[in-house]
């Protein structure tokens, strides 16, 4: 593994998990700690970690919205297996409700051959690029966050409750056998939250390293979620567990 694809990795468990053990780094990637805290100076010395005894924690800014391009090319390659399935799952003709996740982004391309659909979201980015896809778009308006160019706040999420859709796709910070589905912005929760009571089939997407995960606050339980799609199986426990839950689970 390069240097650089390790430092990414390195940074993609932070932003998941908020905080990281040396020792445990080290293990998992096969280097040494000293190696790990090369990487953790770098990251440092970046703006994006803040070192700690033994480990290091994401940066207060890390931990809420990222902006876009960066979760643009985060995990690009899991982001688009996904995407691949979730254009499966969407039948012509549907209205579809995106939330402004990367993941989501993604899935855009791949409703190209669809018929006749129409796409709600909150992502700016989205709105931007409307050559990114040939269906009628229409945007829940509300609090602009520069940051990561999606619309917030009691305007967005009063728009998005006029809607009866027939899916959403949403993603997530991380998953929860015992914390549900989380995020790391209140205000991103609130509006998953809108999305998710105004579809009729409610669809995540996430890849798999936000299985097993924390985050600031917990968007929903697994109860009002009728499909998870990854990049790739998760563990026994979580296909058990989701199985219990009557979700389905494609990767």
């Amino acid at each position: 593994m390069l240097a650089v694809e390790r430092k990414q990795l390195v940074l993609d468990t932070i932003r998941r998990d908020r905080a990281v053990v040396v020792t445990e780094l080290a293990r998992r990637f096969g280097v040494t700690e000293e190696t790990v805290r090369r990487d953790l100076h770098k990251l440092e010395k970046e703006g994006l970690v803040s070192r700690t005894h033994g480990g290091a924690v994401a940066c207060e800014s890390e931990t809420e919205d990222l902006p876009y391009f960066t979760r643009q090319t985060t995990n690009i390659e899991a982001k688009r297996q996904i995407a691949v399935h979730a254009a499966r799952l969407v039948e012509s003709g549907a209205a579809v409700m995106l939330d402004s996740s990367s993941t989501a982004f993604e899935v855009l391309p791949r409703l190209k051959d669809h018929a006749d659909l129409t796409l709600i979201t909150n992502s700016v980015r989205i709105i931007a690029n409307p050559n990114v896809t040939n269906h009628a778009i229409m945007s829940v308006g509300g609090e602009l966050r520069r940051r990561s160019m999606t619309f917030v706040g009691p305007l967005a999420r009063q728009a998005i409750t006029q809607f009866n859709v027939d899916y959403a796709l949403i993603s997530c910070k991380a998953l929860s056998q015992r914390g549900g589905v989380m995020d790391a912005s209140v205000a991103d929760a609130e509006i998953k939250r809108a999305f998710i009571g105004s579809a009729r089939h409610v669809c995540l997407l996430v890849d798999g390293d936000k299985f097993d995960g924390s985050a600031l606050i917990e968007v929903c339980s697994f109860a009002p979620i009728h499909t998870v799609i990854t990049d790739r199986a998760p563990s026994d426990s979580w296909r058990e567990f989701l199985a219990a839950q009557k979700v389905e689970l494609i990767f």
